[in-house]
């Protein structure tokens, strides 16, 4: 399993996947083992997906509903690269291969959200406007808000040109601390650090942010990687459920 640390490692019938234990919702950060695309259940019940488009679209589905075939066409048909979703009774997931999969939980409202963060989503505030998502309809408190930032590209290895940089420089003062050996136009993003940044700003606790510091791209046994791979990664999938004991 690469150099996972083994108290985040996980195995059983649907493959191997990491999970963070100071995390409060049942939660999977996928592996290439994780799952299959002819099952994409979890406990045997299925991870409901949207349509992901490198944006900040965010859906909220009905968890608690058991027509699952209905509802997960209506999310394939919804642009969303977020979704979010209250009460117990099922998963909802997003699928990275570089970028960040990034979960939230409300120990105290019963609601969880999925996000696929690339660059792009990121810089349009995919995150904060997941957390908007839970505040407002499910009343939320940023401060007791939980997130989990999954295994993605680490600065280490995402090299980026003027097409970041300049979003960047153009709206959030003091980019450059997010960027490393920058040279030339180019430079190394560190995506980790900016989520962490937007989220902290907007209220989520320092000691409540908890990540999986593994990069997809160096880790080639255990994770799929865009720019490891080319244009048809096998991705991975992560996903996140309401507690059973908070159901209302």
């Amino acid at each position: 399993m690469a150099r996972a640390p083994s108290h985040l490692v996980q195995r059983g019938a649907a493959g191997i996947w990491l999970a963070l234990p100071g995390f409060g919702a049942p939660h999977r950060f996928g592996t290439k083992t994780f799952l299959s695309k002819a099952n994409r259940t979890i406990d045997g019940v299925p991870v409901v997906t949207a349509n992901q488009v490198h944006k900040d679209g965010i859906l909220a589905v009905d968890a608690t509903r058991r027509d699952w075939g209905t509802l997960q066409a209506e999310a394939s048909a919804a642009d969303a690269d977020a979704l979010a979703a209250a009460d117990a009774g099922g998963w909802i997931g997003v699928t990275t291969a570089d970028c960040a999969p990034v979960l939230f939980h409300d120990p105290d409202g019963h609601a969880v959200a999925a996000v696929h963060a690339g660059w792009r989503g990121a810089l349009m505030g995919i995150a904060t406007t997941t957390l908007d998502c839970l505040t407002t309809r499910f009343g939320s408190r940023p401060d007791r808000l939980e997130v989990a930032i999954g295994p993605h590209i680490g600065v280490c290895c995402f090299e980026v040109g003027r097409a970041v940089l300049d979003l960047l420089e153009t709206r959030f003062p003091g980019w450059q601390r997010w960027i490393e050996r920058f040279s030339g136009g180019r430079g190394f993003f560190n995506l980790r650090a900016f989520l962490r940044s937007q989220l902290e700003e907007r209220g989520v606790e320092v000691d409540r942010i908890h990540t999986v510091d593994l990069c997809t791209r160096c880790e080639a046994d255990l994770f799929s990687s865009y720019r490891r791979e080319g244009r048809s990664p096998q991705g991975m999938l992560s996903a996140v459920r309401v507690p059973d004991t908070m159901s209302r």
